[in-house]
């Protein structure tokens, strides 16, 4: 195998796949990427064995083949070498020349044959949808993915399309975001899969185009296919929790306000908490709300925001991070906050002048 590729489409193609490569993996060759060479494209490819990444690059191809090659050593290499073509070649035994100007150097890499295999999809038909469309549902959601490895069906983002809409939901147990998507559903579709947080983060990383991504879906894998970029993951078996049942029904306090404001507040709360002592008092009576923290050995803080509010007083505490990673993604002038009492969940939506339930949130409280 031999190429010639630019220095600066062979780095970005490197940087694009190399955040999939495991570093503690107990098969040396995951350590690795590799490299394919036919027609005038090159093609990259690393995988953990749960989730992989190809990404296809244009070159000159002077002999086809494959190699591999450390994604460290290549990333490390690539970014100190002046902005001019590459030409890199493998010799016998696996190893690698390359040359860029007068600069020389020689690689020890893996035999190619040792690369997992990754599934092709070949034969099944992709769900075709918007980029910016998947990639605002999942920012919007993504936050509330479970990070503990015990509730292994909670790590990942429930994809569903069901009745003409596209559903995309996270808990973690403490909190859920949901968001109805229903431009993009193809009628008569229907589908429900588990995503790895570890894809989904890849995807908002590299989704950002007006164009469309391909979506391929099997009985334990998907694929996205975008731009130059493919990505596979094995998909996560076992029960999402009923996310219907988890919004509340009843709600009679609606509190409407600013969403700057009330994000800033927040906020500023959050520098007067501590790790063992994290949370703000919520107290909304009639035209104000109030934001209390009181946290051992570091101090006291109140402020008190504006609001649309005519209802009884409520006192209700919550994580104060729970709540801003909510605020962070309504886009809307207001927010609406509804609530019952001190032991019931919060709902969190942008504030519309027609009611929407297009993104919901739901915190749990604190108790006080």
């Amino acid at each position: 195998m031999k190429v010639t590729i630019s220095r600066n489409d062979l780095l970005d193609a490197a940087n694009k796949v190399k955040t999939i490569v495991s570093s503690k993996s107990a098969l040396p060759i995951l350590s690795h990427v590799l490299l394919e060479a036919e027609g005038n494209t090159l093609k990259l490819s690393a995988t953990d064995l749960k989730v992989s990444i190809e990404c296809s690059v244009d070159c000159t191809v002077h002999k086809s083949g494959s190699m591999t090659m450390s994604a460290a050593r290549m990333v490390s290499i690539v970014s100190e070498l002046p902005d001019a073509d590459i030409t890199f070649e493998l010799g016998d035994n696996n190893v690698i020349s390359l040359e860029c100007g007068k600069i020389q150097t020689k690689l020890y890499s893996m035999s190619p044959d040792e690369f997992p295999p990754i599934r092709d999809f070949s034969g099944i038909e992709p769900i075709i949808l918007p980029q910016n469309v998947l990639r605002d549902i999942f920012l919007k959601t993504s936050f509330a993915i479970c990070t503990d490895q015990a509730r292994y069906n909670l790590t990942g983002l429930l994809l569903e399309m069901k009745e003409g809409k596209l559903i995309s939901v996270a808990t973690d147990g403490r909190r859920m975001s949901l968001v109805t998507e229903s431009e993009s559903a193809a009628e008569g579709l229907a589908f429900k899969v588990i995503i790895p947080g570890k894809l989904i983060h890849e995807l908002e990383r590299l989704l950002s185009s007006d164009e469309d991504v391909k979506v391929y879906i099997d009985e334990n894998q998907a694929a996205f296919a975008f731009d130059s970029m493919r990505l596979v993951t094995q998909l996560i078996e076992g029960n999402f929790p009923n996310y219907e049942m988890v919004v509340p029904k009843k709600h009679d306090k609606e509190v409407v306000v600013g969403t700057a404001a009330f994000t800033e507040g927040m906020r500023r709360t959050r520098t007067m908490t501590n790790d063992k002592f994290n949370s703000v008092k919520i107290i909304v009576d009639s035209g104000a709300m109030t934001l209390r923290v009181s946290t051992p050995e570091v101090g006291e803080y109140e402020e008190e925001l504006p609001i649309e509010y005519s209802g009884e007083k409520v006192e209700i505490a919550f994580n104060p991070d729970f709540v801003l990673d909510v605020l962070r993604h309504i886009d809307t002038e207001k927010a609406i906050f509804l609530l019952k009492d001190a032991m019931s969940p919060g709902v969190i939506k942008p504030y519309n002048e027609a009611p929407s339930d297009t993104y919901v949130n739901v915190v749990m409280p604190i108790r006080l």
